[in-house]
């Protein structure tokens, strides 16, 4: 049965990132496709009260809908959060899984724990304070703040040890958005995992060495 990979994108991004991957992918006859999940790209906004368990049931009914039986899925950023949530939930289609740059476990800095802090303070206080952060505010400029509230802290520490397909862990080396402390834990945590790093690429390795991505992905699309 021939498989396809399916590809869920990162927070204020769109499938349209992920367009030269695809090309590429199909060329080499790998059967691969990609959604805009809600709030994002052309798919428009279902609830502001979903979080990551609604929007990982929302990819599984777009794909049992597309009746594909044996799936790849790659998540990266935002999309590996909902995919690692769904894979441990274990679906029949579910061939194997690749978690990019995927924050799947919270483990906020010090700084941002300190950040945290302050803000309920002010609230406490009733200081009105803009959120001193580039991916909230625009969050909030879209009306999805609410939304990105529920997902960042969405920790899925006890979830990925139910995960049972083969799981590759792809990184930048240089990832400042989800350092590759984050993904050396999560390997731990997936027993049937291996962890590839891109050396001197960063959260976006995908535009930032395509070649080198692509060619990664290939491997690990063939690897029986």
């Amino acid at each position: 049965m021939r498989e396809t990979l399916i590809i869920l994108h990162g927070w204020n991004q769109s499938k349209k990132d992920w367009e030269e991957v695809i090309n590429r992918l199909n060329e080499k006859d790998i059967d691969t496709v990609a959604f805009d999940l809600p709030g994002f790209g052309s798919q428009a906004l279902i609830s502001l009260d979903w979080g990551i368990p609604e929007y990982s049931q929302w990819v599984s009914q777009q794909i049992e809908s597309s009746h594909k039986k044996k799936v790849i899925l790659l998540g990266h950023s935002f999309g590996g959060r909902i995919a690692s949530y769904l894979a441990s939930q274990n679906p029949k289609w579910l061939h194997k899984l690749i978690l990019y740059a995927s924050p799947s476990i919270y483990r906020p800095s010090y700084q941002v724990r300190f950040k945290i802090f302050l803000a309920k303070l002010f609230k406490i206080l009733g200081i009105k304070k803009k959120p001193n952060n580039k991916e909230l505010e625009e969050a909030d400029n879209r009306e999805m703040g609410k939304i990105f509230r529920k997902v960042v802290p969405f920790d899925q520490t006890l979830n990925l040890s139910n995960i049972r397909v083969q799981t590759y862990l792809i990184w930048g080396e240089r990832d400042d958005v989800v350092p590759l402390k984050i993904a050396k834990e999560m390997k731990q945590l997936i027993s049937r995992s291996n962890l590839i790093v891109f050396k001197n690429l960063g959260h976006n390795a995908h535009k930032e060495n395509v070649n080198l991505f692509v060619g990664k992905l290939i491997k690990l699309i063939k690897d029986v």
